[in-house]
């Protein structure tokens, strides 16, 4: 997800989802004309591109501001000196304003709901505007692409009721944003793209007075009948009990965590709602969308990563997105999008330019892991839940994905799942989760010369088998089982004497043409503890690797060394630390007994939680090295919402806790559960599996944690290790 130019800068936004719908401002409410990633968004396209209030003229002061709720910001404002034009004075401070940003779902609509009161001893007369402006600009020429065939843009409409933006795409599709107000306004002249809506308040002193305005999102073939703009208009109470409702439905399903350490319970909080409100549901299809604003759509490595992540706090997160991607999975040979049979799409989208075809991700399946994170999430989903169901649904698919990788493998002597391309200026198109142009270099800083066959990718292929060996040995085929076990076993065998540099204590970053080692020093070596295909021996070494200071940025583990000549703590994957990667890491720290070093990533993951604004983990943040005072250092290019991020710290934390389920024996393994410090007790509440629900307590005592049952868990046996 890397092509975007650097000079888009989204950091420290009001961030709102519902569904498709999302919206982008400043921490004062307003969407900056000229700024790209800030605006109304619906389904990769800008709906409102600058939105603007004004008190006589000029912009309030901002007091205080508040997203946390997800789908609701609060915002308080006040007036700064003011003289009206009939001479009078307006003392600074005098006038509050409190504005509620909502969205929701149900039409889809974005709500401003503006209460200003009069605070002072005089009556108060005083003109407020509001300015809108969109062209209704796709998400792809927001970040640099060219804009293509374009249909035509009506110029704002007003008909005393409502005012109405209106595109008629050359896709064929007509898009309106419909706008109306709970008090009539004096609509300024329109031009093309923008529009001032006037209005008089006039406040006794203690009075106050409520603006609603509602944005209504509309996409419909041209010649249909446009949107209506008769709809009655919502009273403040309606929007307060609609948000109401809209909240506490965000986080059905979801298990939750209670803590004695209010930062940690605080940031997995954050975590997990803002996993949840990545959630996107499309006709009958449901999946986690990759983050926001740019990739808020149906992606493989980026959607099922986050499920893989919070497969104990929801497993639903990966059945519906296995079920979404199966749908689009590979049937045919396509060099532009690069579709092959049984492949997993890498991204869809579903804008203008995608209906026009004039970009590949329609879908694009230029990713050489989706395939095997799509097994790796349905076994594991599987095993957590003890049920066949989605294997048995997506049994077609799953031999499908399997038969792709079968085929990956016959391409080269040695097994290797690889990805081939070149750019013109010579660059990899790379396509594991390093996907920069810059994402792989030789230790010279040059770019290898591909077939590259990614460390992490051929462990990903490893778990993919072993764990697929499971489900099909209780699904009762034993033959497939025992294959794909030979299979894993042949390919770590290859693996652990092809990547492994013994200079370094560490595996390599890939291997290119020819089978020559790219031997830069990376995270992607720790990753693959993750998967299992390491060795105990290479794992303690790889470990101790990726802990020494020029890996270790004392913020977590760097994308790549600070040895290397093109290190770059501020690039996309040339040094950076990146929240999901360092989970991963954990998750192989734990596995191979590396307990500290586990330990140490996580409490560096969560002072980076505890630095930033709602203790929201941004996509990625600088690899510089820490030093004492320091606070983290949020990049511009890093995307402030992902859900690859927000599950970091959910994964870090069962996986901490040891929790392994085997659902099929109806046993709930912990493994050497450990606590950060300052952590005495925790408790996860409505952990689903094995058809069951259980709540666990954690509780430090004086040498160990005890783990004991509080809730549930009938049927379930509890093995604590």
């Amino acid at each position: 997800m890397a092509d975007r130019p650097l000079s888009i800068d989204v950091r420290h936004p009001l961030i709102l989802k519902a569904n498709d719908l999302v919206l982008l401002t400043r921490e004062d409410g307003e969407i900056v004309h000229g700024a790209p990633g800030f605006g109304l968004f619906y389904r990769d396209t800008c709906y409102l591109a600058a939105y603007a209030f004004r008190l006589h003229g000029t912009a309030p002061l901002l007091l205080m501001s508040s997203d946390s709720e997800g789908i609701a910001a609060r915002i308080a404002l006040t007036n700064r000196h003011l003289t009206t034009a009939n001479g009078h004075v307006v003392a600074d401070h005098k006038l509050s304003l409190r504005r509620t940003l909502l969205v929701l779902d149900d039409a889809p609509v974005f709500v401003d709901t503006i209460a200003i009161r009069n605070f002072g001893l005089e009556r108060v007369t005083l003109p407020v505007s509001l300015e809108f402006s969109t062209t209704f600009e796709s998400m792809f020429v927001l970040r640099g692409a060219p804009a293509g065939k374009r249909g035509r843009v009506h110029a704002p409409e007003w008909d005393e009721t409502a005012l109405r933006f209106s595109y008629e795409g050359a896709d064929g599709v007509l898009r309106t944003l419909l706008v109306d107000f709970s008090v009539p306004p004096l609509i300024a002249p329109r031009t093309t793209e923008q529009s001032i809506a006037h209005f008089e308040v006039s406040l006794e002193a203690q009075a106050s007075q409520d603006i609603i305005v509602t944005c209504r999102v509309d996409e419909r073939p041209v010649g249909m009948a446009p949107p209506g703009s008769s709809r009655p208009a919502r009273s403040a109470e309606e929007m307060r009990l609609a948000q109401e409702q809209a909240s506490k439905a965000l986080l059905d399903g979801y298990a939750t965590v209670e803590t004695s350490a209010k930062g940690f319970g605080e940031a997995l909080a954050r975590s997990l709602t803002d996993v949840a409100l990545l959630s996107v549901r499309r006709r009958d299809q449901r999946f986690t969308a990759a983050g926001v604003p740019w990739f808020v759509g149906l992606f493989g490595r980026d959607s099922l990563l986050p499920t893989i992540q919070c497969l104990p706090f929801n497993p639903d997160l990966g059945r519906r997105t296995a079920m979404a991607l199966a749908k689009w999975q590979g049937k045919k040979d396509d060099i532009k999008t690069r579709e092959q049979p049984g492949k997993i799409l890498h991204e869809l989208r579903v804008g203008e330019l995608a209906h026009l075809r004039e970009v590949s991700q329609t879908p694009s399946y230029s990713a050489v892991d989706s395939t095997l994170l799509f097994l790796i999430a349905i076994a594991r989903h599987v095993a957590w839940t003890g049920c066949l169901d989605l294997f048995e649904a997506l049994r077609p698919n799953i031999h499908r994905a399997l038969d792709w990788l079968d085929r990956k493998a016959a391409e080269n002597e040695a097994g290797y799942v690889t990805y081939e391309g070149l750019a013109d200026d010579g660059q990899p198109i790379n396509q594991s989760w390093r996907d920069s142009g810059d994402g792989v270099l030789r230790n010279d800083g040059q770019y290898p010369k591909p077939p590259l066959a990614l460390v992490e990718v051929q462990g990903y292929a490893y778990q993919a088998r072993t764990l697929m060996a499971s489900v099909f040995r209780h699904a009762g085929d034993n033959a497939k089982a025992d294959r794909l076990l030979v299979d894993a076993h042949h390919l770590r065998a290859r693996f652990l004497k092809d990547f492994w540099m013994e200079a370094e204590g560490c595996y390599c970053l890939a291997l290119e043409d020819e089978g020559r080692q790219v031997s830069s020093v990376t995270s992607n070596a720790a990753q693959v503890l993750w998967t299992g295909i390491a060795s105990p021996e290479h794992a303690h070494r790889t470990a101790e690797r990726v802990m020494e200071s020029d890996m270790f940025s004392g913020w977590g583990v760097r994308t790549l060394s600070a040895n290397h000549p093109r290190f770059d703590p501020l690039a996309y994957q040339q040094g950076s630390v990146w929240p999901f990667d360092n989970a991963l890491i954990v998750s192989g720290l734990r596995r191979y007994g590396e307990d500290a070093a586990a330990m140490r990533v996580t409490v560096a993951t969560l002072e980076v939680a505890d630095s930033f604004r709602l203790k929201r983990l941004p996509e990625f943040i600088a690899g510089t090295q820490r030093l004492s005072g320091d606070k983290p250092t949020h990049t511009p290019r890093a995307d402030p919402l992902q859900a690859w991020s927000a599950a970091a710290l959910p994964f870090m934390t069962t996986e901490l806790l040891g929790l392994e389920a085997d659902g099929f024996e109806r046993t709930l393994h912990v493994r050497r559960p450990m606590l950060p410090d300052g952590v005495d007790a925790l408790c996860l509440r409505g952990l689903r599996m094995a058809g069951t629900t259980v709540s666990l307590k954690f509780t430090r005592q004086a040498d160990h944690i005890k783990v004991s049952v509080i809730d549930g868990g009938e049927r379930l046996e509890l093995l604590v290790e």
